[in-house]
């Protein structure tokens, strides 16, 4: 693991006890400008895993962890579908046989947590984006939480819907399956400072930082604190 995936406490020259999983640098640049937004001190470790294939590896090898950690949280896309990816992270659980979770069990929509059999053990989180049951992905999650009275983030998904529906006219097109990164970047091309980054959008508060959704992945994010800081 490069030197890049791994980011530890600013405040700390050793490594966290609690640490998030997750897929690449658009999620870490989501938590990170969320928290900052909300005033949170982030004081745990993400590493990006570069897909979810390599989240799962991650997922299954710290698990196995004998060294000083604690909490270990895993955030993952949904993409076309919730259940599957859901399955997939609960079998890492019950396969490591320290968790007791159904195999048929749902994951709640505030976001999994549970507690190892051993005593310490690790405590795991889960969180499937956008919001723990719809297809998706962290593009999807900033869409959902934009402001009710926002007129763009409509016009850019039409937009990008009706490209998407005729994209035999438009060699070079993006994939389908990036379509929600496309709507939002669309929309942050039109806002009053054109292109800006998703940090700004979300510093500048120009998403719904008190919406249900938002307040419910904040408040799982933040249990993920050393010694379970809260709100």
């Amino acid at each position: 693991m490069s030197k890049s995936d791994r980011t530890t406490d600013k405040n700390s020259h050793r490594e966290s006890s609690s640490l998030l999983l997750v897929e690449g640098p658009c999620d870490r640049m989501v938590v990170d400008a969320l928290l900052k937004a909300k005033g949170i001190s982030r004081r745990f470790d993400i590493e990006e895993c570069h897909g979810i294939t390599k989240l799962k590896e991650a997922f299954k090898v710290r698990l196995k962890s004998t060294n000083t950690l604690k909490r270990l949280w895993v955030m993952a896309d949904a993409d076309t579908d919730c259940s599957r990816i859901w399955q997939a992270l609960r079998n890492v659980l019950t396969d490591n046989g320290k968790y007791a979770i159904n195999s048929k069990s749902q994951l709640p929509e505030c976001g999994a947590i549970y507690q190892s059999s051993d005593k310490p053990g690790i405590e795991v989180g889960i969180w499937i984006m956008p919001d723990n049951h719809s297809p998706g992905m962290t593009e999807n999650f900033i869409s959902a939480i934009t402001h009710r009275d926002d007129t763009l983030i409509g016009p850019a998904s039409e937009i990008v819907n009706k490209l998407d529906e005729n994209r035999h006219s438009y060699p070079g097109i993006f994939r389908h399956c990036h379509k929600p990164k496309a709507e939002i970047l669309t929309w942050l091309a039109w806002q009053d400072e054109p292109g800006c980054s998703l940090a700004i959008a979300i510093e500048g508060k120009q998403l719904d930082l008190a919406s249900n959704l938002c307040d419910a992945f904040t408040e799982w994010l933040v249990r993920l604190q050393p010694n379970e800081s809260l709100l």
